[in-house]
């Protein structure tokens, strides 16, 4: 099955990600911020990439940048608490392959991972 990479700073967020897609059979990786996961997509290859976007050290959207510069098949849904037409258009014309808003229903995260995989 697919390995997914989960980046939030929020320990109780990346728990909840990780609590609503252990069951659908994903392999999962944690990262506390941008430059963790950086760190991380260096190592390994993860098929799809949770983000938020607002993390210290290295925000979401710097990271995104970097991710679509270093790996630009890797796909990247962001989520977050702040849902402003500019933001997502930013997140989305960035690279992003979705938009997530926090707080989310597991049937959204579901299905929203599912569909990114898939595309």
């Amino acid at each position: 099955m697919a390995t997914i990479l989960i980046v939030d700073d929020d320990a109780f967020v990346r728990t909840l990600l990780r609590d609503m897609l252990a069951g659908e059979g994903y392999t999962l990786l944690e990262a506390e911020d941008g430059r963790a996961a950086l760190d991380l997509l260096g190592e390994r290859a993860p098929a799809l990439v949770l983000l938020d976007l607002f993390m210290p050290r290295l925000s979401g959207m710097e990271a995104l940048a970097s991710i679509r510069q270093r790996w630009p098949g890797a796909r990247v849904l962001v989520i977050s608490s702040l849902d402003s037409d500019r933001l997502v258009n930013e997140a989305l014309e960035a690279g992003a392959a979705g938009y997530i808003t926090k707080p989310f229903h597991p049937v959204e995260i579901t299905s929203a991972v599912a569909r990114a995989l898939a595309s």
